[in-house]
């Protein structure tokens, strides 16, 4: 029995020595691969971003490491990008990376690495069109995995031309996931946007990439935009707020989402409203185009419905707007108050009207750069200002032979304007007016001519057909030496008055006046003329 026993207790050693024999065997083997072919070495690792990136890989400091887990920690990675000069900074640049692995992975999942963490990252974009060298690189198809990369405190910095200063993106948070060449990954963002300034949160999917044509990546998300201040731009001011959801491929991103700005303004006029709206867009997003099929707008008592496309255009340092917008059955108030300065819009009104409006890119300020073409009509219009609505009465009133009277009603609606409507083009801060149409009781008046919306001065000529004949458009002694001049202004066929007329000075004092000779002197006043 003892014999038997101590036979067992020996082939329990044996078995255990010869266990512990293959397992030291398999440590050294594993020792000896490892140290042949550890993925994590200095060599190893630059030799692997240069495969996959077009820029020379340097560190300042490298070591590996192997407990608790293997992987490599690096200080002043920087990536100097093939094909650009001497001398030009390095693309991105490193403080410290870390890279950390398991063992267990790298017995049954070769190639998969668990985490990296880059602290001050740095990336600086030379600007868009920017020439490089043919270097002949090319890619070498990475098989490595990463399940998830962290880069908070990242700084992006995209240069622009004509000596700005470069776009500077500011990254609070980064998060990819499940990274590789062949898989779609998750990301995660928190980032200041420098133009407009506001805050970023987006998440979502990108990728796989694809090499032969990054604009067929796939990409899929949603953001929000926060505290985005218009006020760098020059003319406007608020602060917008928007959230989006998005599908597609980089090339083409559709997007749907909403934004609403409590307090725009055109810094002009001084008038702050509530402006909100849905849209849907088509995104390049590899050169930043942006087509809007669809905004519905709304401010005020008016709701604008736009299509517009923003691109660049050769030989140009931004992008172009090009609007096409409508209104139906709006209030002429609600427009005029994005542009007026005075407390109350010049006209009240029902409106409708489209336009086409392009904002070209510079510095100029906004009323001298925007160009507008349009055509507009208003029904029951009624001007605000007493001396303009003054001069309105005392037309109608005269277009009807009757003698101007000082004690009229406010409300009366012999005052108001109908069928008010015309073409403009607005370039320069200046609307030029064609077309333009209005009637008053009594009288239809046809013109043409100017308006400066800047400085408000007037310059507008036409024809006024009236009721009355020429002589009683005045009083007294002047109507009895004025009616033999009736048959040069009447009218053929009808009875009353055509006369030539002009309407001049500026918003806040305008001078209603008849051309005799129906001409203008070089100066844009009349060469004669009777008030």
């Amino acid at each position: 029995m003892f014999q038997k026993n101590s036979a067992r207790v020996i082939n329990v050693r044996t078995i255990a020595r010869s266990l512990a024999a293959v397992m030291v065997i398999g440590l050294v083997i594993g020792g000896v691969i490892l140290a042949t072919h550890w993925p994590f070495s200095q060599a190893r690792v630059t030799k692997d971003l240069q495969e996959s990136f077009p820029a020379t890989v340097t560190f300042q400091k490298f070591r590996s490491t192997y407990f608790p887990h293997p992987g490599c920690e690096a200080e002043g990675a920087t990536f100097a990008r093939l094909g650009r000069p001497a001398g030009t900074p390095a693309v991105v640049t490193i403080q410290r990376l870390s890279v950390e692995a398991h063992y267990l992975d790298m017995l049954f999942r070769p190639g998969y690495v668990a985490r990296i963490v880059m602290q001050g990252f740095r990336a600086q974009i030379p600007r868009l069109g920017t020439p490089l060298e043919d270097t002949g690189w090319k890619e070498t198809p990475s098989k490595t995995r990463i399940g998830s990369v962290i880069a908070d405190g990242a700084v992006v910095e995209i240069a622009r031309a004509d000596s700005r200063e470069p776009l500077r993106f500011e990254i609070h948070a980064l998060k990819l996931g499940d990274v590789s060449r062949n898989e779609a990954m998750s990301y995660e963002v928190f980032m200041h946007n420098p133009l407009p300034p506001g805050d970023i949160r987006s998440s979502g999917k990108f990728g796989p990439w694809n090499s032969r044509d990054p604009g067929q990546t796939p990409v899929k998300g949603e953001y929000s935009f926060r505290h985005a201040d218009l006020s760098v731009f020059e003319g406007l001011a608020g602060l917008l707020s928007s959230d989006d959801s998005f599908q597609g491929i980089l090339q083409h991103i559709e997007a749907r989402g909403t934004i609403d700005i409590p307090d725009f303004m055109v810094k002009h006029s001084q008038h702050a409203v509530h402006v909100s709206s849905e849209f849907h867009a088509l995104i390049n997003g590899t050169n930043g185009d942006v087509a809007l099929d669809r905004v519905s707008a709304s401010f005020l008592h008016t709701n604008v419905l736009a299509k517009a496309d923003i691109s660049g255009h050769a030989g140009e340092d931004g992008k172009t707007a090009n609007v096409d917008l409508s209104v139906r059955d709006g209030r002429i108030q609600d427009v005029l108050l994005l542009f007026v300065r005075e407390p109350k819009a010049p006209l009240n009104g029902v409106t409708s009207f489209r336009a086409h409006v392009v904002i070209p890119p510079g510095e100029r300020p906004f009323l001298e750069k925007v160009r507008l073409g349009g055509e507009f009509g208003i029904q029951e219009g009624q001007f605000v200002n007493s001396s303009t609505e003054a001069s309105v009465e005392m037309l109608s009133e005269r277009a009807r032979g009757m003698k101007p009277d000082s004690t009229l009603d406010p409300q009366d609606q012999d005052r108001v304007i109908s069928d008010l409507s015309g073409h403009v083009d607005l370039h320069n801060a200046t609307a030029n007016f064609s077309d333009l149409s209005f009637r008053v009781p009594g009288a239809h008046a046809q013109m043409h001519g100017t308006y400066n919306v800047e400085s408000k001065a007037i310059d507008l000529h036409g024809t006024l057909k009236t009721d009355a004949e020429f002589s009683q458009m005045t009083s007294g002694f002047k109507s009895v030496l004025l009616k033999p001049f009736n048959s040069l202004f009447q009218r053929k066929h009808h009875p009353g008055s055509r006369l030539a007329i002009h309407l001049l000075g500026t918003y806040d004092d305008p001078q209603a006046g008849v051309d005799l000779t129906g001409k203008r002197s070089h100066g844009g006043k009349a060469a004669s003329g009777a008030n």
